[in-house]
């Protein structure tokens, strides 16, 4: 239930009033359990099929409620890391441009294509007959789960901040495994109510993901960080709206 609480309190915009242990265990258990944080607010999204509502409104409703309930804490992290990125600096002063809290020419340029691609994606996916309110639960589930995955393999490029914090706390290896479990079970669900081919193609996209994601990270960054983990929840996101996109059309 601390797991529980400390995931709402730093993932979400639900007010946890609440001084909670720091540990080990509840912060493995945060990260462990963070797949349904995103199920969570896929489920607070799908609230927007109640109403009679276009496609287009309804795929503006369910990216915004998703950026809403997470605070914008993932939006930040990839305007952070899109501006550090784009910079083409040496890798100190890339995470000098990561710790700097104003938003730079890059950060707002890729931060309005993804919102506009997200919300034309999405509606696009919306509009298609074969469409499973299933799979807007679904894809944070899963980008979710790419962050803890991403997080308990991979190093920290810093030796400082709150990611490198909760690194040195938690056990990686029982959120990881955790994490993979979150993964079969989110495919079995979606091949159960869908179709086993887009459960086979969202298993082969995410596996690609990640190596890349992770490939890329370590290449740039010499790790993660807080901002490129929340970016990475942002970009898989996209990846799997354009993989249903290209699969229902």
């Amino acid at each position: 239930m601390k797991s529980i609480l400390l995931a709402l309190q730093f993932f979400t915009i639900i007010p946890v009033n609440k001084n909670l242990p720091m540990e080990r265990r509840t912060i493995t258990g945060m990260y462990s359990i963070f797949p349904l944080i995103g199920a969570l607010l896929g489920a607070v999204a799908c609230l927007s099929f109640y109403f009679d509502w276009s496609p287009l409104m309804t795929g503006f409703s369910i990216v915004f409620l998703g950026v809403a309930f997470s605070g914008g804490l993932h939006m930040d992290g990839f305007i952070d890391t899109s501006d550090a990125f784009f910079s083409y600096k040496d890798r100190m002063k890339r995470f000098e441009i990561l710790d700097d809290p104003r938003v730079g020419a890059f950060g707002v340029m890729t931060v309005v294509l993804l919102v506009i691609g997200k919300v034309i994606i999405v509606s696009e996916v919306l509009a298609a007959e074969s469409f499973h309110w299933i799979l807007a639960i679904l894809i944070p589930y899963f980008s979710r789960a790419v962050m803890t995955v991403l997080f308990s393999c991979t190093n920290s490029a810093k030796t400082s901040g709150l990611a490198y914090y909760f690194k040195q706390k938690m056990n990686g290896n029982v959120v990881l495994i955790l994490s993979v479990c979150h993964f079969f079970l989110g495919l079995a669900v979606l091949g159960w109510l869908t179709e086993w081919l887009i459960a086979v193609t969202f298993a082969v996209i995410l596996i690609g993901f990640i190596c890349l994601y992770r490939s890329w990270a370590r290449r740039n960054f010499g790790g993660v960080t807080g901002d490129l983990l929340g970016a990475s929840v942002e970009v898989s996101e996209v990846v799997l709206w354009l993989t249903l996109l290209l699969l229902l059309s």
